[in-house]
């Protein structure tokens, strides 16, 4: 079963990613002011980010299909700890998975102190760009560990789905904290920094993320079962273990398309 730690996990974040983030077009390219305060934010990052990522399958998981919290269908029990979100439990049964891995991963406090700091000094500009190059950090931390899951999970015949998150729709943030303890569940090593649930149930550090990937040994369903890739939801580019086209790429795209006619048809 695994369990992994990174303290030194790819932070190349994609340029199209981090642009869709500040708000850019994917083809946009930066320019003047935006470039510089974007290569700063990055090279800052580089040097005094520390971002983790830490992974375990758990031991066991079940599905309720009973009424639980007034919602058909929507408990889940992973290593004894109950969750209840209709749209995770429809997606474990969707592909009949008999396994889960839990993940968390963090941008690391410095980004958010960074960021602290430059707003107190009144840089908006830099505060912004800092600030969302800690979220694109962690978009590209659940990308990668879905990408090394994959990879894990292939080699033994199996197939990883979309990761879920509390917070996500049907999935209700006041359970972040019942996710958090069972992921502090470590098998052999602790989580590479403290993690912590404030009462809203947003994490600090807050550039931070708990998930949830399903494992299922029935590969063939998952194939014909599009809603079931974790693709759809991944922007790493020329993965050997993709299956269908980046989401976000393609509507980006179209939204692109669209305003261009829009200008055309204004113009």
């Amino acid at each position: 079963m695994i369990e992994l730690v990174d303290t030194l996990p790819d932070i190349n974040v994609q340029p199209a990613e981090y642009k869709r983030l500040l708000g850019y077009p994917r083809d946009r390219v930066l320019s003047g002011r935006a470039r510089e305060l974007a290569e700063q934010a990055r090279a800052w990052y580089a040097q005094h980010g520390r971002p983790w990522v830490y992974a375990r399958q758990a031991e066991s998981v079940s599905l309720d299909d009973g009424i639980t919290g007034g919602m058909i269908g929507g408990s889940i029990q992973i290593d004894g700890a109950s969750f209840t979100s209709k749209r995770l439990h429809s997606t474990l049964q969707l592909a009949q998975a008999d396994g889960v891995v839990l993940v968390a991963v963090s941008a690391g406090p410095q980004v958010e102190a960074e960021a602290q700091r430059l707003w107190n000094q009144e840089k908006p500009d830099e505060y912004f760009f800092v600030e969302i190059f800690g979220s694109a950090v962690v978009e590209h931390l659940v990308a990668t560990i879905g990408a090394r899951l994959c990879a894990w999970s292939d080699a033994r015949g199996m197939a990883v789905l979309p990761h879920y998150s509390p917070g996500y729709p049907e999935w209700d943030i006041a359970e972040q904290p019942r996710l958090l303890e069972l992921i502090r569940r470590t098998r052999t090593q602790q989580l590479p920094s403290d993690v912590e649930v404030l009462e809203s149930g947003m994490l600090r550090p807050k550039k931070s993320l708990l998930a949830v990937f399903g494992l299922t040994r029935q590969v063939d369903r998952v194939r014909k079962l599009t809603d079931l890739v974790p693709c759809q939801n991944c922007s790493l580019s020329n993965c050997q273990y993709r299956r269908a086209p980046y989401e976000r790429a393609a509507l980006f795209s179209q939204t692109e398309g669209v305003a261009r006619m829009d200008d055309e048809t204004t113009a």
